[in-house]
């Protein structure tokens, strides 16, 4: 009786241990989301660098104005962003219209900054770089964990139950 109850035991084991594994098309989620914020954190970086060799190579009244059209074209990007979000009633597309809007923001800032604090300028965008490439770390840690504990809820039964 002992080795069928040891038997069983390691069968539920074996059983709860798969149960536990990561579908291959759960995985594939996950990494589809995680390349598409790198991707997005690749532009804004390479954007970054974008201004600050504009700053070095461009004369600066040119430069300011790059600066204002830059935001201009930005601003408008939030804006249909945020309407296609809406209209699809998506949260993700809407986040990174938020993301947008504060590229916007920061380029129309640098407007101001550029004038003051010229000498500071590389710091401030390689500040702005690394706070960016943070953010987007932290945001792909967060949707990994949240997709797999989506998956993990998946499999309980307990909202069956407590329906019955």
């Amino acid at each position: 009786m002992k080795r069928e109850q040891k038997k069983n035991i390691e069968n539920f084991e074996k059983l709860i241990e798969e149960k536990k594994k990561i579908p291959k098309n759960v995985k594939e989620k996950i990494n589809s989301k995680a390349f598409e914020n790198i991707a997005f954190a690749a532009i804004i970086i390479v954007y970054l660098a974008a201004l600050y060799f504009g700053m070095i190579n461009i004369p600066t009244d040119v430069y300011i104005t790059i600066l204002k059209i830059l935001s201009i074209i930005l601003l408008i990007t939030t804006i249909i962003t945020y309407e296609i979000g809406y209209k699809k009633d998506n949260g993700e597309v809407w986040l990174h219209g938020v993301e947008i809007m504060i590229i916007a923001i920061f380029t129309l800032y640098l407007i101001y900054l550029y004038s003051i604090y010229y000498t500071t300028f590389l710091a401030l965008i390689i500040s702005a770089s690394i706070i960016y490439l943070i953010y987007y770390a932290i945001k792909i840690v967060v949707i990994q964990r949240r997709i797999e504990r989506e998956y993990n809820n998946s499999l309980t039964d307990i909202g069956e139950i407590v329906k019955k």
